[in-house]
């Protein structure tokens, strides 16, 4: 290395050690001056240095007790790598989850997702990540998150992502294409279901899961035999009020026994049925017999 460039970056190393010592000093010196301030203050000689770790002076600012601040400093650091993990630390996951995304380093993707799964909800990760692809799609495409949490005893939570996970897959039009009574969504929801009543404490969502796989099959059945496209996820009203409008009494009876509607209920939905369609003999014999 010729002499004039070893100057140089001698030169450069130390400037930066004086200016990191002087940052920290400021940092600590004065609790008095707004961190908006304080931070004006600081970039101004922070910039001298184009290779300086704005990561370095942020966490020490944390640790002076000024995470404003220190959240402040960490916007301009400019490698990810350094960025990310300083945001975890001052609690600011929401940003070092963006941060991460916009990255496109799948670890440091990773590294937040692990993060937020051990301080918050599974539903609440969920809402989280539906804005941001790049998270949204290593978590459903990949088995690492049911590992975790059956690793970890929280079956609650992979019986969530399951049922998540057949909401995501009806998404799909192919995905539907499968055995009416087999298909793939339903399977992920008799597991859900399945694993809810592991648990004592989910009784109402095992109970939900059983009566939701229960409707999604005969929905299935009657796309498959309509040859129409209109039921699969549709509520149990819309159902039976659909089988009525086509003339199916024998499916939307077979559908009111299935899940304990009640007679009241069946009763109202077809008298409005049959009203909407203005078939009013079928109507006539109906209301004679109750």
């Amino acid at each position: 290395m010729p002499i004039s460039m070893f100057l140089l970056f001698r030169y450069r190393s130390t400037l930066e050690v004086v200016i990191m010592h002087w940052a920290c000093a400021k940092i600590t010196a004065s609790l008095a001056i707004p961190d908006a301030s304080r931070l004006e203050i600081l970039l101004d000689k922070l910039r001298i240095c184009k290779g300086i770790s704005y990561a370095a002076v942020a966490a020490h600012a944390d640790k002076s007790g000024r995470w404003k601040l220190a959240a402040m400093l960490v916007e301009h650091e400019p490698r990810s790598s350094k960025q990310v993990p300083l945001l975890l630390s001052i609690g600011e996951e929401d940003t070092a989850l963006s941060k991460a995304t916009e990255s496109g380093d799948t670890d440091l993707v990773y590294l937040v997702l692990f993060h937020i799964w051990q301080k918050r909800p599974a539903l609440e990760l969920f809402g989280t990540i539906q804005a941001r692809p790049l998270a949204r799609d290593l978590c459903y495409k990949h088995e690492f998150l049911k590992d975790f949490f059956l690793s970890t005893g929280q079956l609650q939570d992979v019986s969530f992502l399951l049922w998540k996970e057949s909401w995501q897959l009806g998404k799909n039009p192919m995905a539907s294409k499968g055995s009416p009574l087999h298909g793939p969504r339903i399977k992920l929801i008799e597991k859900a279901q399945s694993l809810f009543t592991e648990t004592k404490e989910h009784t109402f969502e095992s109970k939900a899961a059983e009566e939701h796989a229960k409707l999604l099959r005969m929905q299935h059945e009657l796309d498959v035999t309509t040859k129409q496209a209109i039921f699969v996820d549709s509520s149990i009203s819309d159902t039976i009020r659909t089988c009525i409008v086509l003339g199916n009494h024998r499916a939307a009876m077979k559908v009111r026994t299935e899940v304990k509607f009640s007679e009241k209920r069946w009763h109202w939905l077809k008298v409005v049925a049959l009203a909407t369609i203005r078939d009013w003999d079928t109507l006539e014999k109906f209301s004679k017999e109750k």
